[in-house]
This record gives structure tokens, C-alpha cells and sequence, in this order.
């Protein structure tokens, strides 16, 4: 089934650096592609073309990657080669498969030849072909519910150095996602979003643009309070929202609109969750802090979950991603976990076992031997690993993520208050109002240590020179 639809040229009357990127959609005639039996596009390569000879591309009514043809206005043009040299070119590919690696699409600068596929010429400037100067990218116009079949698009190099003969890390990224956005309005003719990271945007972004797995708003290409292609009236915070311009509907998920057509890849890396507190096999208390933090090759992560032996204890979206413990945890061992998500919705665990250690009087009390009694609860002793009096360098090397130093030594430390150390240990004041169980530590008044551990630290102490230096994480 086809049909003709007439949809207005895209054109920004901004300035080129205040947003990106500048493209057309050309009326043309659009024929829905047929689905395989599973579902999917029956083919899944997606040539990137540098025109290294240029292009011959032919005035027809449609667009063809296979015969290179294409409504342009004039009868034919050739597109000069992508400018920029074989490091940047390299770069531009190793971006766009970058930015495609979460689907099962194969990206190739080798020509397909008579094989079906999808084009992005990336090469030249628009008026080799007869089109607007404005534009840095141009794809079919109309509205399909599935993808065009061997659609071809451009994504105009040249206009992204902005008259620079070397194209830098911000001239890469642009057409990279340049190449991303027009390719996917050929894909059930995704419309433009106010989502800055994502290809779909006309907003400015410091980053890598990927196809985000969120509801986006669509919008941020509306020139004088009007959506471009239907002259919708557009709203929103900054007067950029409109309805999707073939879906009528509010929101589109690119993640999602290219996954159904093309199914996930095979390479798509789970982001990395790691705890910063507490350190496994820690001794803790109930309500006691959680910190975490997580790592992407996309750059971004969407959220994380944490929770306590299967339970909710809470969402962040955005660092510092801190909890608390419920107060009412009973004594004994448990487990959190972490859950973090990239922008494709790809999730990587991390998990710590914890023990909460009951009231003491005396470390005979705790369950565990490893453990010794603090003021008045038990934690992790000398004898573990991040436990108290062992040597630390940062606040996260201990189960108390408090690393105290003397001007030679790091050891972690509890906080107390006098008579509440263990044997070994005694209650000394920093001189900032916070008292910490210091290894061989007198508190009978001398300040000095008995067991030679920090032994320069004792003198400073009977000098009253307290060069205790807390490393509490940030």
C-alpha cells in the first residue's frame, strides 16, 4: 500500500549553534515496507556512504538507495565527498554504530550494491542538490506505520564544521546524530522530541545523543509558536510541545520504535552498579545509609533501584543516588541490591550482604567474633577487612566510611564517647567535637599509645596538636 502526503519543509530560523540540526522533510511518495514472519524488517543494513567519488543522485519520485534517486528539484546533482579525512570518518562510523549498538541493525560503509538497505549519505552541502542552504539534513516527508522501503537521506557534512576545513568532537557528534535523526524518520516516520540526548532533537546537547527508552514529548522544532508540519499551535514550559505529526499522539519512544522494527542487538552493555556504603560484610545498624553510584558506556544512567532482601527501599533518577535503611531491620544477616538502568532501559545489578548487629555491653556480646561492641552496638573489629583500626586511605575503604589520620597513618574509626571503645582503643577527641575510638589510645589523660600503633601521632596528642584529617566521602 502507498500513498502520497504532503508534508512542509523543515527549516530553523535560528542561528546554527544555537540549535541542531537543521533538516527537511520533501514531500514524496511513501510506501509502507512489508514486515517479515517475525515481525520485523526483513533486512537490517544501514549503509553510510562518504561518496568518496561523489554521488550521482537522479531527480524521481522517490527516494531509493539502490538506483540513488530522489525528489530533488533539479533534474540531477552530484554530492561531493565527505570532507574531513579517514580519522574523522572513522570516527563518524564509530559513532553511528555506537549509537545503533542497543538494535539489531548493521551499520557498513562498504556499498550493498543491489542488496536492500537504508542510505545516509554523509557527504557535501544541500545545494549540490538543488535544496535549501539551510539545511544540514533532509529525509523523506509522510507518514508511515512501519519504515520506508530502501529509503535514502542525507546528512550534509560540510554544514557541520561550520566552515572549519577539520571537523572537531562537537562536529563529529552532530553528524552522527544527524545521521540517527534523519534515518529514523523514515522508521514509522518518528517525529522530532524536547529529550536533548536524544537524536530526535533540535535542542543543543553536550554528549552523545541515543535513541532514549522514555515517553518523549514531541516538540523543540516549532518556529513562531507553530509546530513545522501541521501548524499546530505549540505549548509547553518553552512554548516547543506539539502533537507526534503522524501518530496524533502526545509522546514517542524512539528506543522502543526501532527495537519493534529491527528487535534488540546483541551487544547491548549493562551499565555497571557499584555500593559506596555499606562495604560487604559489613557490620550496621537499622537506618543505616546507602550509597551507590553506576556507570554506562551510553553516559547516561536512567535510574536505580535498591533494595533490602527483596524489598523496596527506593528510586533516584539522578546522583547523589543516597538511601536509607529501614529503622525496623532486625538483627541478623540481609542482602540489598542495586538495580541501575541505561537510557535503553538495560539493567546490571550489583549486591552487598550486610549483617545488623544487636546491642552489647561488651564484644563478647556480638553474634559474630569478627565483631566488637562500639558504644554500645556491634560492628565490624580490626580483624576484618574496612573494619575499625584497620588502615584506610579514603572514607569507603571502611565499614564506618569515617578514615581518620594522624599526619603518617589512615585508620578507620568509630564514632563514642569515653569508656565506649574496646579493649585496644580508646575515646579521643579530634578537636572538632567529634571523639573517635583511636587504636592504643589512653584515655586516662596522657594521650599516649600503648601499643606503639600511630606511635608520632601520641606525642602530637600530648601536645594538644590534633592533626586528625577527616575523609568522609563526598
Amino acid at each position: 500500500m502507498s500513498r502520497t502526503v504532503v508534508a512542509l519543509l523543515l527549516a530553523l530560523a535560528v542561528p546554527a549553534l544555537a540549535e541542531r540540526p537543521r533538516d527537511g522533510l520533501i514531500p514524496q511518495d511513501i510506501a509502507h515496507g512489508e514486515l517479515g514472519p517475525t515481525g520485523l524488517v526483513p533486512y537490517n543494513t544501514l549503509y553510510l556512504n562518504r561518496c568518496a567519488s561523489g554521488c550521482l543522485v537522479t531527480q524521481a519520485a522517490k527516494s531509493n538507495s539502490i538506483n540513488n534517486t530522489w525528489p530533488i528539484p533539479v533534474s540531477s546533482g552530484t554530492l561531493s565527498a565527505f570532507p574531513f579525512g579517514d580519522a574523522a570518518w572513522q570516527q563518524v562510523v564509530d559513532c553511528v554504530k555506537d549509537t545503533f549498538s542497543p538494535y539489531n541493525i548493521r551499520i557498513t560503509d562498504v556499498n550493498p550494491g543491489s542488496v536492500n538497505h537504508f542510505e545516509i549519505m554523509i557527504a557535501g552541502l544541500s545545494t549540490e542538490l538543488g535544496m535549501s542552504p539551510d539545511y544540514g539534513g533532509v529525509a523523506p516527508g509522510g507518514c508511515t506505520t512501519s519504515y520506508m522501503d530502501n529509503a535514502l537521506v542525507f546528512d550534509f557534512a560540510k554544514v557541520w564544521s561550520r566552515g572549519a576545513t577539520t571537523c572537531d568532537a562537537a562536529c563529529i557528534e552532530d553528524i552522527c546524530s544527524t545521521a540517527a535523526q534523519e534515518i529514523g524518520h523514515v522508521w514509522k516516520s518518528m517525529d522530532h522530541v524536547i529529550i536533548a540526548a536524544d537524536p530526535m532533537t533540535y535542542y543543543p546537547y553536550d554528549g552523545r545523543r541515543y535513541f532514549n527508552n522514555i515517553a518523549a514529548q514531541c516538540g523543540s522544532d516549532c518556529t513562531s509558536g507553530r509546530a513545522p508540519n501541521t501548524g499546530e499551535v505549540c505549548d509547553g514550559p518553552d512554548g516547543q510541545n506539539h502533537s507526534c505529526r503522524c501518530t496524533h499522539l502526545e509522546t514517542q519512544n524512539s528506543y522502543d520504535v526501532i527495537t519493534s522494527l529491527f528487535g534488540a542487538g546483541t551487544n547491548v552493555t549493562p551499565p555497571t552498579a557499584t555500593f559506596l556504603t555499606p562495604k560487604p560484610g559489613a557490620s550496621v545498624q537499622p537506618g543505616f545509609a546507602i550509597g551507590v553510584d553506576a556507570t554506562d558506556d551510553s553516559g547516561k544512567i536512567s535510574r536505580i533501584d535498591v533494595t533490602l532482601d527483596g524489598q523496596a527501599v527506593g528510586t533516584g533518577a539522578m546522583k547523589p543516588w543516597n538511601f536509607t535503611a529501614p529503622a525496623s531491620l532486625g538483627v541478623g544477616a540481609h542482602q540489598l541490591q542495586a538495580t541501575a538502568y541505561d537510557i535503553y532501559g538495560t539493567p546490571g545489578n550489583a549486591s552487598v550482604d550486610v549483617f545488623v548487629g544487636g546491642p552489647c555491653e561488651d564484644s563478647s556480646d556480638c553474634t559474630r567474633p569478627e565483631d566488637v561492641c562500639v558504644a554500645d552496638h556491634c560492628v565490624g573489629g580490626p580483624s576484618v577487612a574496612g573494619g575499625l583500626g584497620t588502615t584506610c586511605s579514603i572514607a569507603t575503604d571502611c565499614f564506618s566510611n569515617m578514615c581518620a589520620f594522624d599526619g603518617s597513618m589512615g585508620y578507620c574509626v568509630e564514632s563514642c564517647m569515653p569508656g565506649q571503645c574496646p579493649d585496644g582503643f580508646g575515646c579521643l577527641d579530634t578537636g572538632g567535637g567529634q571523639m573517635v575510638c583511636w587504636p592504643g589510645a589512653d584515655e586516662g589523660g596522657c594521650g599516649c599509645s600503648s601499643s606503639g600503633r600511630g606511635g608520632p601521632a601520641a606525642l602530637l596528642l600530648v601536645l594538644g596538636v590534633m592533626a586528625l584529617t577527616w575523609r568522609r566521602k563526598r
